[in-house]
C-alpha cells in the first residue's frame, strides 16, 4: 500500500465500510422532495461479469480514479496515477494492459501540487482534452499528513501533455501537522443540464460534497458548491453541505436513466447510488460487490476494493450507456502493498418498470490452474503470474445479499494447502473454518430451492487433483464427484 494511499484513508481505522452507510444516503432523502426527483431503485437490474486483471502487480499504481478518452484514431488512451500521471493506450476502452508513459507530474516546491498530480477525469471537449486534476502540498505521508485540492488542465495533444489551468476547488481549513486537509478525490461529470458536477471527498468530516460549473467555463472562479440548499458557495475556500460518507466515491451520468450513478460503500460491500437532484443520494438495496471490511494496514486477511470507477463499456467515458465497466484497485487477501492491481469487470444494466428482485447478480467465474492442480470457482479477481489461472467456464451469478422473504444459503471463497497445492472450496458459511480452510471472502447467495431463472449448483471434488470446484451439473462435468447441492444460482 502507498504511504499516499494510507495517508488518504487513515480516519477508516482499518475498516473500509465505515465511509458510507446505506441508512446514512436514505435518510437524506426530504420527505417532501416530489416523487419525480427520487431515483427509482427498484426499476434497474445489473449483472456484474467476470473480474480482468489489467494491470499489476505493482505498488505505484492505481492511486487514483481511473479515467480514459476516445482517441481521432479510434484508439483510446486511459489515465493512471501515483503521484505523477500516466497514460496508457489500447485498442479498446478494456485494452488498458499496455506501456505507460508519464504525462503529469508533481509542480514546483511550496506550490498547491508540490506532492503531486493525480488525473481523476479526462473527458473530450471540442478540440482539447480537459483534466481535472487531484492535487496535494505539505504531505508528510510518513505521519499521515497531506493537503489536497483539485485543479484544471486542457491538452491539446489528448492528454500527452497539459497546460494547467489553476485550482477549481479548495476546502475551509489550512495545512495541519498530522492530519488530512482541503478537498479532492473528485471525479467530475456533465449532467446535461448545462453544467458539469464534481463529486469530491472532504478529510475534515469524511464527506462527500458537490460543486458544480456551466459547462463553458470549467476553469478557476467558475465553481460553487452546494451548500444548506443553494449553489452559492465558492469552488475556491467555500463551505459545502455534507451529502454522506465520501472516499472512494465516484460519479457518471447514465443517458438510460437521465441521472447520476454513483459508486460508494454500503453495508455488504461497494453500492451503488443514483440521484436526479444532484445531492439526494438514494441507495440501491443490493451492492454492487459483496466484500468484506478491508484492513488498509498490509498484509491482511482481507481484500481491498479501492478507487471504483464507471465507464462506459463502448467508449470508455463516464456518459453511460446499459453496458457499463466496473474500474478498480485490487490488493488480494494476504498480500501487500506491492500487490496491487488495475481490475476490469463488465456491468450490463437493464431497467425494468416492474418490482423484480434481486436486483443485482455477480457472475460465479471457475478458473482452472492445471501446474497447480486447481480449479477455483470464485466471484473475485483471480491475479497470478504467468497465467496460471486461466477462465475455465462461469456457472451462473450469485446475490450479492439475502434475499428477502425466502430461504437462501450464503457461499464462502475459502482455500487450504493440505493436498500440497492450493485447494479452492466454495462451501456454505461456517463450513471453511469448521474443516480448517482459509476464508477468502463472502462468494455471494444462492437461493435455498429452486426458483425461475435459477440453475442448481453443486459442490464438486475431484480426487485425482485432489481440488474443489463448483458445477451446474449433477455428473459434475465428468471432471468429479458431487459432495453435495449447494443451493440455485441465478441463470442470467
Amino acid at each position: 500500500m502507498s504511504s499516499r494511499s494510507m495517508t488518504r484513508h487513515v480516519f477508516a481505522i482499518g475498516l473500509i465500510f465505515a465511509l458510507l452507510t446505506l441508512s446514512e444516503s436514505a435518510s437524506s432523502v426530504p420527505v417532501a422532495m416530489a416523487a419525480d426527483q427520487i431515483a427509482c431503485t427498484r426499476c434497474i437490474n445489473i449483472r456484474v461479469g467476470v473480474p480482468r486483471v489489467v494491470r499489476g502487480p505493482a505498488a505505484n499504481m492505481a492511486d487514483n480514479h481511473f479515467t480514459e478518452i476516445a482517441l481521432p484514431n479510434r484508439q483510446f488512451r486511459g489515465f493512471d496515477a501515483h503521484n505523477d500521471t500516466r497514460a496508457i493506450d489500447g485498442r479498446d476502452p478494456a485494452d488498458m494492459g499496455g506501456p505507460e508513459r508519464t504525462v503529469m507530474g508533481p509542480g514546483k516546491p511550496s506550490s498547491y501540487d508540490s506532492c503531486g498530480r493525480w488525473l481523476d477525469h479526462a473527458e473530450i471537449d471540442g478540440a482539447t482534452t480537459l483534466g481535472f486534476v487531484h492535487a496535494e502540498t505539505a504531505c508528510d505521508y510518513a505521519i499521515g499528513q497531506t493537503h489536497m485540492s483539485m485543479a484544471a488542465a486542457v491538452s491539446n495533444d489528448g492528454g500527452l501533455t497539459w497546460h494547467d489551468l489553476g485550482q477549481i476547488i479548495t476546502g475551509t481549513d489550512a495545512p495541519t501537522a498530522r492530519k488530512n486537509t482541503g478537498e479532492g478525490d473528485c471525479t467530475v461529470a456533465n449532467g446535461q443540464d448545462g453544467y458539469r458536477y464534481a463529486y469530491c471527498f472532504r478529510p475534515r468530516d469524511g464527506g462527500l460534497i458537490v460543486a458544480r460549473s456551466p459547462v463553458s467555463m470549467p476553469g478557476p472562479g467558475h465553481w460553487t458548491k452546494f451548500f444548506q440548499g443553494a449553489w452559492d458557495q465558492p469552488g475556491l475556500g467555500g463551505d459545502a453541505t455534507r451529502l454522506a460518507g465520501g472516499s472512494g466515491v465516484s460519479v457518471a451520468w447514465w443517458t438510460t436513466g437521465h441521472e447520476f450513478v454513483l459508486t460508494g460503500w454500503v453495508k455488504g460491500g461497494l453500492g451503488l447510488f443514483l440521484t436526479i437532484d444532484h445531492t439526494t443520494l438514494v441507495p440501491l438495496s443490493e451492492p454492487l460487490l459483496a466484500v468484506d471490511p478491508g484492513q488498509w494496514a498490509r498484509p491482511a486477511p482481507s481484500e481491498l476494493i479501492f478507487y471504483p470507477v464507471l465507464l462506459d463499456a463502448g467508449n470508455g467515458s463516464n456518459q453511460l450507456s446499459n453496458r457499463w465497466m466496473l474500474v478498480y484497485a485490487y490488493i488480494p487477501p494476504n498480500a501487500d502493498g506491492n500487490q496491487k492491481y488495475l481490475v476490469f469487470r463488465d456491468v450490463t444494466v437493464s431497467p425494468v418498470s416492474d418490482v423484480t428482485e434481486p436486483h443485482v447478480g455477480v457472475q460465479l467465474a471457475r478458473w482452472y490452474a492445471p501446474t497447480l492442480h486447481d480449479r477455483w470457482s470464485t466471484t473475485a479477481a483471480v491475479p497470478a503470474k504467468d497465467n496460471v489461472y486461466t477462465l475455465d467456464t462461469t456457472s451462473g451469478y450469485l446475490m450479492t445479499a439475502a434475499p428477502g422473504g425466502v430461504a437462501s444459503v450464503e457461499l464462502e471463497d475459502c482455500v487450504s494447502q493440505r493436498p500440497g497445492h492450493p485447494d479452492h472450496l466454495l462451501a456454505e458459511k461456517g463450513f471453511c473454518e469448521a474443516h480448517a480452510y482459509q476464508r477468502l471472502r463472502t462468494a455471494g447467495w444462492v437461493y435455498a430451492q429452486s426458483a425461475p431463472n435459477t440453475i442448481p449448483l453443486y459442490r464438486c471434488y475431484d480426487a485425482r487433483m485432489q481440488s474443489h470446484f463448483a458445477s451446474n451439473t449433477p455428473d459434475c462435468e465428468k471432471l468429479g464427484a458431487a459432495e453435495r447441492l449447494l443451493g440455485y444460482a441465478l441463470k442470467q
